[in-house]
């Protein structure tokens, strides 16, 4: 009895996490073709030049900075940014330079940590970013939804 007792106990941490996990089923998310289709979509309707990075991420630079100090995942940025859903919706922008709460490049949404790297200090770059670099298939509760791509244009005004 003490020996059932024992590996009842033992069981029940990885029963609860069993329990707990989201099944594969309940979790609905866009593939990537069809993620790439819709941003050249978006891209060819509203006559936008983009470039696609191996990752699946698309972007434009609009001003390359200084070439001279660059982003590394331990970097702290200060930005200018405006986070916007494929659909014109705009649902995060900074309003002035923020470092989220020095909040290192690598704790940031993959997207932003190749993005960046395209530019330096001072650069300004456009990302047409899939749900995959993003929120993914659970987004962020009442601001960005599930499977959502994000146009987030962002300004790389300081690095620490």
């Amino acid at each position: 009895m003490k020996l059932l007792l024992k590996i009842t106990l033992a069981c029940l941490p990885v029963l609860i996490l069993l329990s707990c996990s989201k099944k594969a089923e309940d979790m609905v998310t866009m593939d990537a073709a069809e993620t790439d289709t819709r941003i050249q979509q978006y891209l060819f309707a509203h006559n936008e030049i983009a470039i696609r990075d191996p990752s699946g991420l698309y972007y434009r630079i609009y001003a390359p900075g200084d070439s001279v100090h660059f982003v590394k995942p331990a970097s702290v940025v200060y930005v200018n940014y405006s986070n916007q859903l494929i659909d014109g919706t705009i649902v995060d922008a900074s309003f002035d330079v923020t470092n989220f709460n020095n909040r290192e490049l690598k704790n940031h949404i993959p997207a932003w940590q190749i993005g960046l790297t395209k530019i330096s200090k001072g650069g300004k770059i456009r990302m047409y970013i899939p749900p995959y670099l993003a929120f993914g298939s659970m987004g962020v509760p009442d601001i960005i939804p599930p499977n959502a791509i994000l146009i987030s244009e962002v300004e790389l005004v300081d690095i620490k």
